[in-house]
């Protein structure tokens, strides 16, 4: 008698199918395992050394950036140095000052007056040596400067006993300053006559401007005409104020003692300079 299962099959069939499936599976099995064993291309494919298994893919999961970076903090200011022992002052020369405009080595610029006496007593040396002074000084002026000239003396015509080259300033152009030189070397500062300081300097005080920059009166002898040195000294501080800020400048060119004390006097009055040459 042949016994079946509920499924149709005998007792076995049933186990030899079993065993044929096992061992199937475990040839499939077997495959797979061979198909992921590496397979090495050195010399050394048949060492079985685990560092030359190949390992799996690294992947690290790093921390995401920063969303705001902060600086550091600056680094603390250092000490301050110790203290040093008290030095000397360093001497610094002196800015040598370019040379300008002179007269009588006193500087010329800006608005500028000469007030020059022609009186005998300047003839020979002394007028040849304002006229050199003053053409001098004429001819390194700029066009920004403004001047005139006066020549007193009692040969010229009353009331003031002066000439004046323009009677007003004028701008130290080119041309100016060839007529001005022109007429210091001419027949207007010739010496002849007195001395009439008091009717010149008066004169000039009136007709030149409030802001006149420096005023030159150069003479050798006392004033002797229109009046004196007392006259002079009591009325000048009159005419002078009308002036914002000139400066008086009293060159006494070879005159005796006289003189001398006469033009520092008014020198100082108008807190001026006085120049003995």
């Amino acid at each position: 008698m042949r016994c079946c299962t509920d499924a149709g099959f005998t007792q076995t069939e049933t186990v030899m199918r079993n065993i044929l499936m096992v061992a199937v599976l475990a040839l499939f099995g077997a495959t797979l395992c061979a198909q992921g064993q590496p397979t090495l291309s050195s010399d050394d494919s048949n060492k079985t050394d685990c560092h030359d298994r190949p390992v799996g893919g690294v992947k690290l999961k790093l921390p995401p950036p920063a969303t705001g970076i902060v600086n550091p903090p600056p680094p603390p200011p250092p000490p301050p140095p110790p203290p040093l022992e008290d030095l000397p002052p360093t001497e610094v020369p002196p800015v040598p000052v370019e040379d300008g405009s002179t007269f009588f080595d006193e500087p010329v610029q800006g608005k500028v007056a000469f007030l020059l006496d022609a009186s005998g007593s300047m003839y020979g040396s002394r007028i040849a040596s304002v006229r050199q002074e003053a053409v001098a000084a004429i001819s390194s002026m700029n066009e920004l400067d403004e001047f005139d000239c006066n020549a007193y003396g009692s040969q010229h015509p009353a009331p003031h006993y002066t000439v004046f080259l323009w009677g007003g300033l004028m701008p130290a152009t080119d041309a100016n300053k060839s007529a001005a030189i022109a007429w210091i070397n001419g027949p207007a500062t010739n010496p002849g006559g007195g001395t009439p300081t008091y009717s010149c300097l008066k004169r000039s005080c009136e007709i030149y401007p409030v802001d006149l920059d420096k005023m030159f009166l150069l003479t050798d002898g006392s004033p002797n005409h229109t009046g004196t040195s007392s006259q002079i000294l009591s009325d000048f501080p009159g005419w002078w104020a009308r002036f914002d800020h000139a400066t008086l400048v009293c060159v006494c060119i070879g005159g005796v003692g006289s003189a001398q004390t006469f033009m520092q006097q008014l020198a100082a009055i108008a807190g001026g300079t006085y120049i003995q040459r």
